[in-house]
């Protein structure tokens, strides 16, 4: 068996689903992206037992997926007892990912303990009972950069990864969140997606020439301007066809009067990444990024607001493992 590892992860950003609620085709899909910060970093060893070691409730999530993945693997794949110290961590239920993120390192440090390290991303997530909704964490875990999911044909499938665009790399993204606030998660969320009406089929078809005929092609030819105003209009869209369960086209009202004043200011890419409450904003460097959030940070109206300027993340997950 291996003697540590220590897996870093990036953060997912999920901009909404293709398609939801009963729609005809792939199930659920999406656009969404990986940024640098916040992430996880774990360090992982073999142990006599379970230890847990950092925030109190990551670690008691880090200890749900050690059971789930020690249930689901086959063939004596896994290890009698772990080890983890977590030195970063990305916040819970702000829309940033965390469980998949969390889930998918806790099984892939278990794989390389155990002498398993070419398990495939798909095999991870199912062992850890994650991407079963949205397949962008973890295609993002496993390659990062701007992602499109397919959706899913079956109820066991996974979403099927249909486009991988590199990020342009010196473009920054301002995260913005309520300090106090969460956004949907677990039961809430379940019995929000069964309580939506379904998606129109003319919704679905707008948010694909979207993202297929403005999004990506911007991407592509790294033209700032037009993937800024498809991030709006997507991210309008999804928050719009939302708005009964969330209360809003975003999941906090502070957030719709922030999106408001960036878009004043001339930052036109500003979406609520998942259910919120955070929102990113597209910045063209790291200067203009550094003046948005300093002026942002000294206006009183976002005082009880956390900033987080990241980076777009073009790899997956960083392993490395100490034999």
């Amino acid at each position: 068996m291996g003697t540590s590892v220590t897996i870093t992860t990036g953060a997912r950003l999920h901009f909404g689903p293709l398609a939801a609620a009963g729609s005809t085709g792939g199930k659920f899909g999406g656009v969404g992206m990986m940024v640098s910060s916040p992430g996880f970093v774990l360090s992982a060893r073999t142990a006599c037992q379970d230890e847990y070691y950092g925030d109190e409730i990551v670690c008691g999530r880090a200890a749900e997926f050690v059971r789930r993945i020690r249930e689901a693997s086959v063939g004596g794949h896994s290890i009698p007892g772990i080890r983890i110290e977590f030195l970063e961590t990305i916040p819970s239920h702000a829309g940033l990912g965390s469980g998949t993120q969390l889930g998918l390192a806790v099984a892939r440090a278990i794989s390389e303990l155990a002498n398993e390290p070419d398990v495939g991303v798909e095999v991870l997530a199912r062992r850890a009972g994650r991407g079963l909704r949205s397949a962008i964490g973890l295609h993002g875990f496993a390659s990062g950069g701007f992602l499109v999911d397919g959706g899913r044909a079956g109820s066991e499938q996974l979403g099927t990864l249909v486009s991988r665009i590199e990020f342009p790399a010196g473009w920054r993204l301002l995260l913005v969140a309520p300090s106090q606030s969460k956004g949907l998660s677990g039961a809430a969320e379940q019995s929000a997606f069964e309580s939506q009406s379904p998606m129109p089929q003319s919704l679905t078809s707008n948010l694909c020439r979207i993202a297929l005929m403005e999004w990506m092609p911007g991407l592509i030819e790294a033209d700032f301007s037009r993937v800024s105003n498809a991030m709006h209009e997507f991210g309008l869209c999804v928050g719009r066809f939302f708005e009964p369960v969330q209360d809003g086209v975003f999941g906090h009202p502070l957030m719709g009067q922030l999106a408001e004043e960036v878009r004043h200011r001339g930052f036109a890419g500003v979406a609520q990444t998942s259910w919120g409450p955070t929102v990113c904003i597209l910045c063209d460097g790291d200067a203009s990024a550094q003046e948005l959030m300093t002026d942002l940070a000294s206006d009183s109206r976002w005082s009880d607001c956390v900033f987080r300027l990241t980076e777009p993340l073009n790899r997956g997950a960083q392993v490395v493992s100490c034999k």
